[in-house]
């Protein structure tokens, strides 16, 4: 804790310089961008913040020797945003680029199709991780390694409806050292998709790393758009499947909340602290971090998706909504213009700003089984400039016309979801 706390006020000092040796110049390539998908037909969207698709086309047509994908599940449509993606990926493995994909083999009936395409290239490679024997959870991650030097994280699914259809954050990182402990994350998990067991994978996984990883006591600097300094580390779940040497998510997303002096911002797609996959019983370490900094006086305001409505969770949301300093509030997105979609229009991103100074993108619900059972993935930033961006992001939905605020005495419908 005390080594963590002292690696959080270097960052403060890195992303408070403006001027000298962590400065980098306004016309510099941003080596930390925020990354926004849009539903179509909404008032969503925000200047300057690139969307996902375009975000994901650079990387991957800059691509020259390898790309390294972690997906939940492919899910591509003829004439839809993900084709061109996929075209892209073939275009560079036609040219020689080395490209992995591992999956997850709970969804792999929503992978098929996109997967018999990709498996027909010389270049790609296709594994899938057997989560559900391994932990009993799944592999829930999505992000891209390109190069070993820079790397997407974020909420949106390699799903044509993420790119179109479903309101995302992510992020861009240009950075070696950031790119090389993700591809040591995703080395463990791909080795564990060919050999599915956890007795040998944890032996691997104490095995000291041969680079200094980034870390929460180790951030590392970057640079936003505009030049500002700011730092970063890399955050991986479950405990039970990283390398030791790098940091696991739970713990630096509670001492984020714990720090928080004045306002909180928090929007994830489900949140509760009743254990919904694998066994019953309560979560406390995130719940009791919620509630603590309420206690403090901090300003807790919380969107979540109207997904989020089934009970137990709406029942669990109600019990935050009546504690003095939280609002909750639930977001529903209006209908497609050419009508129902099957698993869309939904509030996906899972982010949370704390004092205007902090942020946390993942790709992770806030459940104990993404902390604990589940593969996901997280950047933690340092920076005015990246919390401007996303606490102006959930300003705009936060005072949007697609939210309602709870009220503990009422019963919310869920949707339809398919």
């Amino acid at each position: 804790m005390k080594g963590s706390r002292h690696a959080w006020l270097a960052m403060v000092l890195v992303a408070s310089l403006g001027h000298g040796a962590w400065a980098a110049a306004p016309s510099a390539q941003p080596t930390f961008r925020i990354v926004e998908s849009v539903p179509e037909a909404t008032d969503y969207g925000t200047p300057g913040v690139p969307r996902t698709q375009a975000v994901w086309l650079d990387m991957i047509r800059g691509a020259h020797t390898r790309i390294d994908v972690a997906a939940f599940y492919l899910a591509d449509k003829p004439g839809s945003a993900l084709q061109p993606v996929l075209d892209a990926v073939i275009d560079r493995a036609r040219h020689g680029v080395k490209v992995r994909f591992l999956l997850d083999r709970s969804f792999m009936k929503y992978s098929r199709d996109s997967v018999a395409r990709l498996r027909k290239l010389k270049n790609i490679q296709i594994r899938v991780l057997p989560m559900d024997a391994l932990t009993g959870g799944v592999l829930h991650a999505k992000y891209m390694v390109v190069d070993g030097r820079e790397v997407f994280v974020g909420s949106a699914n390699w799903d044509w409806r993420a790119l179109t259809q479903i309101h995302e954050i992510g992020a861009r990182i240009d950075d070696a050292r950031f790119a090389r402990t993700f591809e040591a994350s995703f080395d463990l998990d791909w080795d564990a998709a060919a050999h599915p067991d956890m007795p040998r994978l944890a032996k691997r996984a104490v095995r000291a790393l041969p680079f200094a990883p980034v870390t929460e006591a180790d951030p590392v600097a970057l640079h936003d758009a505009s030049g500002e300094a700011l730092s970063a580390f890399p955050a991986f779940s479950p405990p039970s499947l990283i390398p030791h040497d790098l940091s696991a998510e739970q713990p630096a997303l509670v001492r984020m909340i714990h720090d928080a002096r004045h306002v909180l911002r928090v929007q994830v797609m489900t949140l509760s602290a009743i254990r919904e996959y694998g066994p019953k019983g309560w979560w406390t370490p995130v719940d009791a971090a919620l509630r603590d900094a309420a206690a403090r006086g901090v300003d807790v305001r919380i969107i979540v998706a109207d997904w989020a409505l089934r009970e137990p969770m709406q029942s669990y949301l109600k019990s935050l909504a009546v504690l003095p300093h939280i609002t909750v509030k639930f977001s529903r997105l209006p209908p497609a213009p050419q009508g129902f979609i099957d698993y869309a229009r939904v509030e996906h991103a899972k982010y949370a700003v704390a004092d205007d100074r902090r942020v946390y993108i993942g790709t992770g619900n806030w459940g104990w089984s993404y902390f604990n059972t589940t593969v996901d993935a997280s950047v933690f930033a340092q920076g005015a400039g990246p919390a401007k961006t996303l606490a102006g992001i959930f300003d705009r939905d936060w005072n949007g016309p697609y939210v309602t605020t709870f009220e503990p005495d009422r019963t919310y419908a869920p949707p339809r979801t398919h």
